[in-house]
């Protein structure tokens, strides 16, 4: 096939998987309507366009401002069985067979809302969806650095006795700075211990010593963005002899300022240099991308072959934290519907 032909349509019907997605980054305009109308709200012209606004960001710190209100707007169990079935309707629509999803328990204790309730509806809500057609959805819990070494040892707990709920893991995002990774290793060993998967965001707002006290304090199995690492050479090849995977979010890096341009994205500089890099849209109702758009800019605006952005697509479920024996299943399911689409990978 010819690498100009548009994305959506070789893209869109082969199989996926993403591993860097918060569900409350996922909430379109018409479900966010949708939920506070079920709520028995009513939602008229100029209430709509306040919430228009939401999703438009002038810097990165407008963005989490409208993030924390956009959550705001969840104030029952229900509201997240809504979001995540337009969720799992919209990754079937992209063909995602697999997602590890994000969710946030801060956000939940500042609404005041159960976790136990919320990820009861959440997984439910998935499970049937799954079970319908739709692409199966496992969780990780995800903390915020900035709230302390407690809160991160209260999240590990949390996902512990929350197994029931498809919670596999946790991670930890928030201010990069904030506090030293050294602090956390005490909560990662433990999560390790409790056979928890782990993953950290890391060299996204902070540089390529975050990666590397990722690897070596956190000794997490997946980096969230890492895409700073490109910054010290030394740590790019030391995340390549580690194989440990960064998930890449390319439009998540330009709308908040980590990516200068298009031009600097370093994702092909990471990969030709044997970095296992993967391929996910971060928030991407909030960033206006999908994981299909993220294949696309890949293509288009990364100037990625498409053979290229299909080893990307198979290295994300090769990254996955399914047994291996799924995880090959999904690889040569992406790999056959390539080679039937004429992609040669």
């Amino acid at each position: 096939m010819q690498d100009s032909q548009p994305a959506g349509a070789w893209a869109r019907p082969i199989p996926k998987a993403e591993i860097h997605l918060h569900l409350e980054g996922t909430i379109e305009l018409p479900t966010l309507v949708e939920v506070i109308q079920r709520r028995g709200q009513r939602v008229d012209r100029a209430a709509r366009e306040r919430l228009a606004g939401l999703y438009s960001h002038r810097d990165f710190l407008h963005f989490l401002e409208n993030f924390r209100t956009l959550c705001g707007s969840l104030a029952r169990p229900e509201d997240y069985a809504v979001i995540t079935a337009a969720l799992s309707d919209r990754l079937r629509d992209e063909s995602v067979r697999y997602a590890e999803v994000f969710c946030s328990p801060g956000v939940l204790a500042l609404s005041g809302l159960p976790a136990d309730e919320v990820l009861d509806a959440v997984s439910h809500t998935a499970r049937r969806r799954a079970a319908e057609g739709g692409p199966r959805l496992r969780f990780l819990l995800d903390g915020v650095r900035q709230l302390g070494v407690g809160a991160q040892e209260e999240l590990v707990e949390l996902a512990d006795r929350s197994r029931r709920y498809d919670v596999i893991g946790v991670g930890m995002g928030g201010d990069e700075k904030s506090l030293p990774a050294s602090e956390f290793a005490g909560a990662f060993r433990e999560a390790r211990r409790l056979g928890l998967r782990t993953t950290v965001h890391a060299g996204e707002f902070d540089g390529p010593a975050s990666v590397r006290q990722a690897m070596e304090i956190l000794e997490v199995e997946r980096i969230g963005h890492g895409v700073r690492a490109v910054e010290d050479e030394r740590v790019v090849r030391d995340l390549a002899s580690r194989a440990v995977p960064i998930e890449c979010c390319p439009t998540s890096n330009i709308r908040t300022g980590v990516v200068r341009s298009w031009a600097d994205h370093p994702l092909p500089r990471l990969v030709a240099m044997g970095v296992r890099a993967t391929l996910n849209s971060d928030d991407p109702a909030l960033f206006g991308t999908s994981l299909v758009g993220e294949w696309e800019t890949a293509h288009a605006r990364l100037g990625m072959p498409v053979d290229a952005v299909v080893r990307l697509g198979m290295e994300t479920a090769a990254a996955t934290f399914l047994p291996q024996e799924d995880k090959d299943r999904l690889v040569e399911e992406i790999r056959e519907a390539a080679v039937r689409l004429g992609v040669g990978v």
